[in-house]
């Protein structure tokens, strides 16, 4: 079995999944507008959040995103997207976010609007040429 290769710019995409109660949505909005802001400002590339549109997946061996993360009629589903050029770019961008006084109490803030007993489910991606 041949391996996808690694796209040739090594773009990275940070994602995170979470849950956000219904009365928390926008409050949740500002955060992540004051959180783009930020990224911004420490050099990422693009910032972009969603929030699940449909739950319906008729089709068999397709299990629904809220199903996996728990989530029920009084939450909200949401995906973020964190693009970098690179891991180096990554790291550089992290590091300065680490350092902006502003970075801790956002991410606090966050913290404080998701389902209770939830978390940020996180993880690093490349992009793979196909």
């Amino acid at each position: 079995m041949n391996e996808p290769n690694v796209a040739e710019s090594e773009e990275k995409v940070w994602h995170a999944v979470y849950r956000v109660p219904k009365k928390n949505h926008d409050a949740m909005v500002r955060v992540c507008k004051q959180f783009n802001e930020m990224f911004k400002k420490c050099g990422g590339l693009r910032l972009e959040v969603f929030q699940l549109a449909n739950t319906n997946v008729p089709t068999e061996g397709i299990t629904n995103i809220a199903n996996t993360v728990s989530a029920n009629q009084d939450e909200e589903v949401w995906v973020e997207l964190q693009y970098y050029g690179d891991k180096k770019h990554m790291d550089e961008v992290c590091a300065k976010l680490g350092k902006d006084e502003n970075m801790g109490r956002n991410y606090k803030e966050s913290l404080d609007l998701l389902t209770p007993g939830s978390s940020f489910i996180m993880g690093e991606f490349n992009r793979i040429d196909v």
